[in-house]
């Protein structure tokens, strides 16, 4: 039992370190400091803290155990979409943020609202509201299942209180400050996450018994370094083309088209320090998913080497280890780590959500409600959402059917597909919508056309998968949908 109460008390100490910050940073608690902390972020403290706000408490678990999963080993080809990362990060930092620059949007989705009007507007937030709140309550719940498996079950605490718990500190240090808060908050929590990678990647040299520059030339060496693959065809999740275009697809819609990620860009001082933010966020993004993807090679060569079996799923062979083969301090960084990431990307999630739903909704810059009314709806409206999160991570809880929450995730991941769609036909073309009450049911349609074609790709399509690809066909039926509804009549695109 000592165990739990070590993990339980470094969990208080490290709320306690969140909560101080919060107290410091939202003492101005105005509703410009919550949005968009008066765009006077420090570029470097923002790309640094987007690290861990990137990768969630789930890839934080997966991106090492994806390095020997599948029938064949797919190695380090995950680097392969991080190169597409870059491409769409350039994308991001080169085309879409100086059109958020140029409207001086609080919320992304404010520029569909002055290229193609509200209908395309009020889609576009709300696509990102269900995507984000079924994706953040995904995220939440497989970190809550470990946590509450390793502390709160051992103190007879029922899971909905363990989530109860996670939720209530996430809100207790972001409902004031917002943003402001957050871009502090993640540069702390990304700092325990990169450091808990590093210390654990030194334990793991050590089990193996090489100095650290040996461990990267083992595991570089091994049956598992194999970066890039050429010669599989387009058929295959592995196939270098395919895994470089749907990195820069998922880079451009799940942070460039997301409010969440874009949030944080959106404090920087000027454009010029939001593009700088970008382009070094990208290049640490880089290093990191290296990282991480050596401590997986790592961790399969311990394996075999003791003999372990290795777990049924990927995502258990990081927890697995580290709670049981490298010592309490290993258990304890791999927590600290897991905790860091997840409530990097959940906090900044709430906060996204409050933005979105207070901005295109309440139509808060034009409300004629005082700055005081405004923060008490904000504050309720934050609490809604944290609220709706909770109730989603209990119902997949209680529906246990791992096959039905990732059908339900995965699903939530096509609406970005409209996302993209729309943001395309705004950008690239200079037509206005005709027909703007049909926008909606193009956006509805196009995931479900999506998700068909997807389900029947192998026997329609000779045993082609979409894999990665699937955000790109969902939004160009999105993108035909639209210029079937649309006047003929050009505008000046400003």
């Amino acid at each position: 039992m000592a165990q739990p109460f070590l993990y339980l008390s470094i969990m208080l100490a490290y709320f306690a370190m969140l909560i101080a910050v919060s107290y410091f940073t939202s003492k101005d608690d105005s509703n410009e400091n919550f949005f968009v902390a008066k765009r006077s972020s420090p570029w470097y403290l923002v790309a640094f803290g987007m690290i861990g706000a990137s990768l969630s408490g789930v890839t934080f678990i997966s991106i090492p155990g994806v390095v020997g999963a599948g029938k064949v080993n797919q190695c380090f080809s995950y680097m392969q979409m991080v190169w597409g990362y870059l491409i769409g990060y350039a994308i991001i930092a080169n085309v879409l943020m100086p059109i958020y620059y140029r409207y001086q949007v609080s919320s992304i989705y404010e520029y569909l609202n002055s290229r193609l009007g509200k209908s395309a507007y009020k889609t576009g937030a709300a696509f990102f509201i269900l995507s984000r709140t079924v994706g953040s309550a995904f995220r939440m719940y497989i970190v809550a299942l470990v946590m509450h498996q390793f502390i709160f079950s051992h103190f007879s605490v029922p899971f909905w209180i363990t989530v109860l718990i996670s939720i209530f500190l996430i809100w207790v240090y972001t409902f004031r400050g917002g943003i402001k808060t957050i871009v502090i908050t993640d540069v702390f929590q990304t700092t325990c996450m990169l450091l808990s990678l590093v210390i654990t990647i030194y334990f793991l040299s050590r089990q193996l018994n090489v100095s650290i520059v040996d461990y990267f030339n083992t595991v570089f060496s091994s049956e598992y370094g194999k970066i890039f693959f050429w010669d599989t065809g387009w058929s295959d999740s592995n196939y270098f083309f395919k895994q470089v275009l749907g990195g820069m697809l998922i880079a451009l819609v799940m942070t460039g088209l997301d409010q969440d990620m874009m949030q944080k860009n959106l404090t920087c001082r000027n454009l010029k320090e939001a593009q700088t933010n970008m382009f070094s966020f990208s290049m640490l993004l880089f290093v990191v998913n290296i990282a991480f993807l050596s401590l997986g090679a790592g961790l399969y060569i311990f394996m075999q080497q003791q003999g372990i079996t290795v777990p049924a799923r990927s995502d258990q062979v990081f927890p697995f280890i580290a709670m049981n083969y490298l010592s309490s301090l290993g258990s304890i960084l791999f927590l600290l780590g897991l905790t860091a990431s997840n409530y990097a990307s959940a906090d900044s999630a709430l906060a996204s959500l409050t933005t979105s739903f207070c901005i295109d909704f309440l139509n808060y810059k034009n409300s004629p409600w005082d700055e005081a009314k405004k923060k008490r709806i904000r504050t309720i409206v934050h609490l809604i959402f944290s609220m709706i999160i909770f109730f989603v991570i209990v119902l997949f809880y209680i529906l246990n059917n791992d096959a039905v929450i990732n059908k339900v995730f995965q699903f939530a991941g096509y609406t970005y597909g409209p996302l993209l769609g729309i943001f395309c036909f705004a950008i690239l073309t200079k037509k206005k919508i005709s027909y703007p009450k049909l926008l909606p049911f193009i956006c509805i349609a196009a995931p479900i056309i999506t998700y068909i074609l997807s389900e029947n790709s192998q026997t329609w399509f000779g045993g082609f998968t979409f894999g990665n690809l699937i955000v790109a066909v969902n939004g160009l039926i999105t993108f035909i949908g639209l210029l079937f509804i649309a006047k003929n009549q050009e505008v000046n695109v400003a």
